[in-house]
């Protein structure tokens, strides 16, 4: 997954900033859109957001 593709073009969140976020303590989508704004002014990325936060929280639970 490329770390720099951008998920929420409002505010320009990256796959990199919800993986940082989840990875420095987030584990919910409100959590990771209070760090990142990400899904906060249109929505339109809130699936993705979502998908990416279950992602991250599966795999840092792994590590």
């Amino acid at each position: 997954m490329n770390p720099d593709k951008i998920v929420c073009n409002c505010m320009n969140v990256t796959n990199g900033a919800i993986r940082d976020a989840v990875y420095s303590g987030a584990g919910t989508l409100e959590e990771v859109q209070e760090i990142t704004g990400a899904g906060t002014v249109c929505g339109a990325c809130l699936d993705d957001v979502k998908r990416l936060v279950e992602q991250f929280t599966a795999e840092k639970s792994q590590s």
